[in-house]
């Protein structure tokens, strides 16, 4: 185990009766991250909005907005809390200033949350145009082949929820830089695993929810919009907590606040949010080149463990393509059934686009990695034993 494993493995007590690799579909919770959101809740059960209570709820709010902050390389005005990563992609869709014939590109294999904030915008004369995946990749040539100059942005996943490829935020920032377009980013499976620094790229939306590789509660994330195109933006939807003078309640001047947060149309989810602020604490402390490098170790013990096996490996490892998601096939056992076995037996996995995902965090270890492996090979072994 290594020693960053060890150092936080009471924090985690899924790990006394599973092995918990899907953290790319939601993740078990932190001790701390638990506690922050039951403290949250005991606090209203026993005085409600008190003024003390209230002071703190508000307080826990600015740190996680900081902390999230420093964990992406950003700064504090630049994020905005949202429900989900699909809400944080349709303030994009709706605030981009769009003209009739413009196009939006994004790939044919994203989750739907990256799809249908686009394929709305129709009914405005905005066209989603799609570009297909070669070898579970997606090729900066295909991409510019289906950009012309009526693209008005690129909405792409950072990490690719079926097979774990990670795009390239350098080539991809330079290119919507160069061709004047909005690169926003739907950064949920990437986001907690590997270092995210949007002080280095030209992002200018990136979304998460904080339950899958940020170890936090679901229905709770984060948008980052870039203060560069804050100005150039028509907010999606306009609320009392998104205008400059909120606590003015009966002063209705429609100023929309200066930062990311003229986005936060209502009240926050507190609780939610100090279970988020919980967590990127967490990695802070943790250290994210510290998780990420630990993540990619033990994705690489995976990755020769199920080759051994007798499985091909379906996620690209090319040279800055990895990520946390394994995804590998058996050609002896379907992947529903492979994964249904390993669920059955304790390790939690999923089942995607014709092949099993594996997904493991910092927290794991390399015991886990060489229990799941064998129950693969004893899968597959009871499978051939059957079929003779």
């Amino acid at each position: 185990m290594s020693e960053l494993a060890e150092r936080y493995r009471d924090e985690f007590p899924v790990k006394q009766g599973r092995i918990y690799f899907n953290h790319a579909g939601i993740c078990p919770l932190p001790r701390r991250t638990a506690e922050a959101a039951r403290r949250i809740l005991q606090e209203q059960l026993e005085g409600g909005a008190s003024e003390a209570n209230y002071r703190g709820w508000t307080a826990g709010i600015g740190q996680a907005r900081e902390a999230l902050a420093k964990l992406t390389r950003s700064a504090p005005e630049e994020i905005a809390f949202v429900k989900n990563t699909t809400t944080g992609l349709m303030i994009a869709a709706g605030s981009i200033p769009w003209k009739d014939g413009d196009n939006v590109v994004t790939t044919a294999v994203e989750f739907p949350a990256n799809v249908y904030p686009w394929l709305a915008l129709e009914r405005y004369g905005v066209e989603t145009r799609f570009v297909g995946l070669r070898g579970g990749r997606l090729l900066m040539d295909d991409l510019v082949a289906t950009m012309d100059r009526r693209t008005r942005a690129v909405a792409l996943s950072w990490v690719q929820f079926s097979n774990g490829f990670r795009a390239d935020l350098g080539k991809l920032s330079q290119l919507c830089r160069d061709r004047g377009c909005f690169l926003v980013l739907d950064a949920i499976q990437g986001l907690g695993a590997m270092q995210l620094d949007l002080s280095r790229y030209a992002v200018d939306f990136a979304a998460a929810d904080g339950h899958k590789w940020l170890l936090s509660v679901e229905g709770c994330g984060m948008l980052y919009v870039r203060r560069q195109i804050m100005d150039d933006l028509v907010p999606f939807h306009i609320g009392w907590m998104g205008v400059q003078n909120a606590s003015e309640y009966l002063d209705y001047q429609l100023t929309p606040r200066p930062d990311a947060a003229r986005f936060e149309e209502g009240s926050h989810n507190v609780a939610g949010l100090h279970a988020l602020g919980a967590s990127a604490g967490l990695f802070l402390e943790a250290g994210p080149a510290k998780v990420e490098t630990e993540i990619i170790a033990l994705t690489d013990g995976l990755i020769e463990r199920l080759e051994q096996a007798g499985c091909v490996i379906t996620s690209p490892r090319g040279a800055g393509e990895r990520s946390g998601i394994v995804t590998f096939q058996h050609p002896r056992v379907p992947p529903d059934e492979l994964a249904r076995a390993l669920n059955a037996a304790g390790v939690q996995c999923a089942q995607r686009a014709g092949a099993v995902r594996l997904s493991p965090h910092f927290y794991n270890d390399e015991a886990e990695v060489e229990r799941a492996v064998a129950l693969v090979a004893e899968t597959a072994a009871g499978r051939k034993a059957g079929e003779e």
